[in-house]
């Protein structure tokens, strides 16, 4: 609109210039004097009309930054105009619909580990897409939200890295570690100066390990070389994408709301399932069972107490409870559809007594409560006389004076021991026996609950992992290649071999282990240890022992062909010397 306006304006001036140029005359001095005063006026209309002229100019120029603004072309064409898809948007859709389509079909046409791989990296790329499509829309949120908005991409780069690791066997662990060690690339967003350097170092980490493929697969299988070729080609359009739209970190649009704190918040992108249904309110039914009891149930009770030494006598089911048990069947009755249909008590109620009722006892129940518990307490108040129904037991019936009889009637003298073991055995259960373990997790390498294994083996190690051994008994772990560090855990009688660590050697609540180092090893470390010995090689003799609380430590050190033996001191002498305290060991001649 403002284009074809322009044109006119400029008609409007020339027509101006055209109205306003002086015609013809004759040179006389009357028509000398006309034509001076008609260029006077004239000359005071044309400054008037020039004057609104170059107002009208500067109003149509705001305007039309003013549109060039909200349009978006200042903002990277990445906000969509009219509803509009964004540029941005639109070469994103290309770059998945182009390289990460073929990458996906060459990665399915090699199968295995490979495709699992790729199905990820895929899912990290649209989450991408999702976060920039609510970049295009909405304005920079805090740093803080925006953290929680790119959680989803990074927990998807862990999960890739991750599966890498725990598939350090499979054959294609050259593919897993090209796609785990490039990765990180897809941070990019979170970077604000220079994301497509950021991008070009992880294409150059991936190509170390692409060209380890390149090196197995050339001349044996093509699909190998056009898998990398289209893993990398991912990489580089993504840095073109970024020099376009993105060069110095990401364009958030400047109009639309503050972005929401979560990719999948309400009234983002995906928002996330309805909660289920509440389930059926609870069905009550009048013979529902109660646990309370009556007062007369009480009284009952009580008069069953009552009744001293005959309580015993009688069948079984006399010292069964009075009070209703909270399962519906308990009273005799039977369960049927949710519903309980108790049995017709055999027993009759005559003159206040109960005839041989449910739970087989004769008990008077025409007192009232309060009797019942006056009698009660009468006996309770007696004092001394309490202890009268008493049976006296001389001295040569007192087990605890008279061995013989804790021998001879052992088994029925001693008293019950509390068991809560259904079976009825109370010997205390042994303690569960875990599964073993060994496997790398990280960076670390787990070492777990080994019993009787002498064939235990960890190669391919790394410098920047370490090793943690926990709970193994009766076991040899041998370590190969170099390491960081290595702690032993709540060992006992294991056997450690390993060849160069470059951190320390840690034994820590750990009985009779020995370690021999055939490499270097700069420090080892014994604390809260019984038994400890320590084979060293020619290159380790330059090692540092700390100990600590640790008893029958023995260092051994080659000579010729041999080792011989020094022991660890264990006792120290501490003396004052006037100035301050001086320990050394103390040596005991034997």
């Amino acid at each position: 609109m403002l284009n074809a306006f322009l044109p006119t304006l400029a008609n409007a001036v020339s027509y101006l210039v055209h109205y306003f140029r002086p015609g013809p005359c004759h040179k006389t001095e009357e028509n000398n004097q006309k034509f001076i005063a008609i260029c006077h006026r004239r000359a005071a209309t044309m400054e008037t009309l020039v004057q609104r002229l170059e107002q009208a100019v500067i109003r149509l120029e705001q305007v039309s930054v003013n549109i060039q603004a909200s349009s978006g072309m200042t903002n990277g064409d990445c906000n969509g105009i009219n509803g509009g898809v964004p540029q941005c948007m639109e070469a994103f859709d290309l770059l998945l619909m182009g390289p990460v389509a073929e990458y996906l079909k060459n990665s399915r046409a090699i199968g295995e580990d490979v495709e699992k791989h790729a199905e990820m990296v895929n899912d990290g790329l649209q989450l991408q897409k999702s976060f920039l499509k609510m970049v295009t829309t909405h304005q920079e949120p805090a740093q803080t939200e925006l953290a929680a908005l790119l959680k989803p991409i990074s927990e998807k780069i862990l999960e890739i890295q991750t599966f890498r690791e725990h598939n350090r066997g499979s054959r294609m662990f050259n593919h897993l570690s090209a796609v785990s060690e490039s990765i990180p690339g897809l941070g990019w967003v979170a970077v604000s100066q220079k994301p497509v350097s950021y991008v070009k170092e992880m294409n150059d980490a991936a190509i170390f390990y692409t060209n380890r493929v390149l090196k197995d697969y050339k001349d044996s299988d093509k699909r190998h070389v056009e898998w990398v070729q289209s893993y990398l080609f991912i990489w580089t359009e993504l840095q073109t994408f970024i020099k376009q739209h993105h060069t110095t970190g990401l364009v958030w649009s400047k109009t639309g709301p503050i972005a929401p704190a979560s990719l999948f918040a309400p009234g983002s992108l995906c928002p996330p399932p309805p909660p289920p249904p509440p389930g059926p309110p609870p069905v009550f039914t009048d013979n529902s069972p109660h646990t309370d009891g009556t007062p007369a149930e009480h009284s009952a009770l009580f008069a069953q107490l009552n009744q001293g030494e005959a309580i015993t006598k009688g069948s079984p089911a006399s010292v069964a409870p009075v009070l209703r048990s909270s399962d519906p069947t308990a009273e005799g009755g039977e369960w049927e559809g949710g519903r309980t249909r108790k049995k017709r008590r055999r027993g009759r109620r005559k003159g206040g007594r109960v005839e041989e009722g449910v739970c087989g006892l004769k008990v008077q129940s025409s007192e009232s409560p309060t009797a019942q518990h006056s009698s009660l307490f009468v006996q309770l108040n007696q004092g001394p006389d309490i202890t009268k129904a008493l049976k006296h037991v001389s001295k040569d019936q007192m087990t605890h004076k008279n061995p013989a009889l804790r021998i001879q009637g052992g088994e029925h003298n001693a008293p019950q021991s509390k068991c809560r073991n259904p079976g009825g055995s109370c010997a205390r259960a042994p303690p569960q026996k875990r599964p073993p373990l060994l496997e790398l997790e990280g960076k670390k390498w787990r070492v777990e609950y080994f019993d009787q294994a002498h064939d235990l083996v960890i190669e391919e190690t790394e410098l920047r992992q370490v090793v943690y051994v926990f709970g193994c008994s009766n076991s040899t772990l041998q370590i190969r290649g170099k390491i960081n560090s290595i702690i032993v855990d709540n060992c006992k009688k294991l056997g450690l071999v390993f060849d160069n660590v470059v951190g320390i050697v840690e034994i820590i609540n750990s009985k009779d282990i020995q370690l021999q180092a055939t490499g270097r090893v700069p420090t080892i470390s014994i604390n809260k240890t019984e038994g400890c010995q320590v084979y060293l090689s020619k290159d380790a003799l330059d090692c540092e022992i700390v100990s600590a609380k640790s008893s029958e430590m023995n260092i051994l050190v080659p000579q010729d062909d041999d080792y011989r033996e020094f022991p660890v001191p264990e006792q120290y002498k501490t003396v004052w010397d006037g100035s301050k305290l001086v320990t050394e060991p103390t040596e005991i001649a034997g």
